[in-house]
C-alpha cells in the first residue's frame, strides 16, 4: 500500500503509528510541505501528540491530534482511511494566510487582542509557573492572543511571562487590558442547554454523540432541572464569561434569586437557579459529567459555585475553601 517494506514497519506501537502515519502523508503530500511529529501539553497539563503540516511560505498550521485516529486503527479502520481522513480534517482547518509574527514583538499592535481564559488551577501547576496569572477560587485567570475566529471556530496564543518581559508592561495592564477586551472580542451567549447545544451542532463544533449525551442528560435530570448554558460567542473557552458581572447580574435580576454555576467545561458554564436541587446531588453529577463525558483536556472543575445576588460574589459551594 505505501511500499513494499510496509508490512515491516510498526504501526501497533502508538508511537510507531504516528511514525508510519507521518511518512505517508509526507509522501501523500511531496516536498511542498513539512510534515512533522509534536508532543504538545495541552489544557490540565494533558499529554497529546499529532502531526503538524506546514505548506511552504506558511508558518502556521493546525495540531490534528493521533490519539483518536489510533483507536480507530486498533478498532480496524484501515491505515489509507485513516489517513485520509487526517488530511480532510486538514484541508479543512488549514490556515489561508501567513501569521504575522512581527504582532507578538510589538505591543501596541497585541494590546487590543488580549483575552482572558479559565482553568483549573492544581491542574495547570507546571504551566503556571511560566504563565502570567491571577488565583480564582479553585482556578486561574490566563490570558491570550486572540488570532480571530471564521466557520472553522477561532484560534488564539497563550501568553507567557517571557512575552510580558518582552512589553515590558506589569502583571496588572495586562489583567485591565484582558477585562476590557475579553467582552467586545468574545461576546457571551445565554440560553436553555437545548437551544445552545442545538446551535453548537450546527456549527459542526461538537461530535453529534457528544452533543445527544449532553440533551439526553438534561432530560435525565431529576424533577426537569432547569438548565442554562452561559458562554461566549465562539464557544470558545466561553467558562471565562462568568468573570462578566454584568451579564451574571442580569439573570439574578431577571430570576430574582442567588444561582448555582456548575463547570460544564472549559468552554461554557451550566447555570442553575438556587434551591432547585441540594448542592451535594449537583456536585456529584458535576463530577460523574467530567468522568465520562468530559475530555481530560476540557476538564474545568469538579467544584460547584453560586453567585450571590445581593453582593455579585461569587464562591465556592462545598467544604473545600481557597484563598
Amino acid at each position: 500500500m505505501q511500499g513494499k517494506d510496509f508490512k515491516e514497519r510498526d504501526c501497533m506501537s502508538f508511537d510507531g503509528f504516528c511514525t508510519c502515519v507521518r511518512m505517508d502523508i509526507q509522501k501523500m503530500l511531496g516536498s511542498v510541505y513539512s510534515v512533522r511529529e509534536e508532543s504538545v501539553i495541552k489544557n490540565n497539563g494533558i499529554r497529546m501528540k499529532g502531526i503538524c503540516i506546514t505548506e511552504q511560505g506558511m508558518n502556521i498550521s493546525p495540531n490534528i491530534y493521533l490519539e483518536g485516529y489510533y483507536e480507530a486503527y486498533r478498532a480496524g479502520r484501515s491505515l489509507r482511511e485513516i489517513e485520509n481522513s487526517l488530511l480532510q480534517s486538514y484541508w479543512k482547518n488549514k490556515a489561508e494566510v501567513r501569521f504575522d509574527t512581527g504582532l507578538f514583538k510589538d505591543w501596541k499592535r497585541t494590546r487590543d487582542k488580549v483575552i482572558f481564559k479559565l482553568v483549573n488551577y492544581d491542574r495547570n501547576r507546571e504551566l503556571l509557573k511560566d504563565v502570567p496569572h491571577r488565583r480564582f477560587l479553585d482556578l486561574a485567570i490566563v490570558y491570550e492572543c486572540f488570532l480571530g475566529a471564521d466557520s472553522r471556530g477561532g484560534a488564539t496564543i497563550l501568553i507567557h511571562d517571557n512575552h510580558v518581559e518582552l512589553w515590558g508592561i506589569t502583571a496588572d495592564e495586562l489583567h485591565a487590558v484582558a477585562f476590557k477586551n475579553t467582552p467586545e472580542l468574545m461576546g457571551g451567549t445565554f440560553g436553555s442547554m437545548e437551544a445552545v447545544m442545538l446551535d453548537i451542532m450546527d456549527s459542526g463544533k461538537v461530535e453529534l454523540d457528544r452533543i445527544e449525551k449532553m440533551l439526553s442528560r438534561e432530560k435525565r435530570a431529576k424533577n426537569s432541572l432547569p438548565m442554562f448554558v452561559l458562554t461566549n460567542h465562539y464557544k470558545l473557552h466561553g467558562a471565562g464569561c462568568i468573570l462578566y458581572k454584568n451579564i451574571l447580574k442580569g439573570i439574578a435580576e431577571k430570576w430574582g434569586c442567588d444561582f448555582i454555576i456548575l463547570p460544564s467545561n472549559i468552554h461554557m458554564v451550566i447555570l442553575v437557579p438556587d434551591g432547585v436541587r441540594r448542592y451535594d446531588e449537583l456536585a456529584q453529577m458535576v463530577i460523574d459529567v467530567n468522568r465520562t463525558q468530559v475530555m481530560p483536556d476540557e476538564i474545568l472543575s469538579d467544584n460547584v459555585y453560586k453567585f450571590i445576588r445581593e453582593t455579585g460574589e461569587i464562591i465556592m459551594q462545598g467544604e473545600k475553601e481557597y484563598e
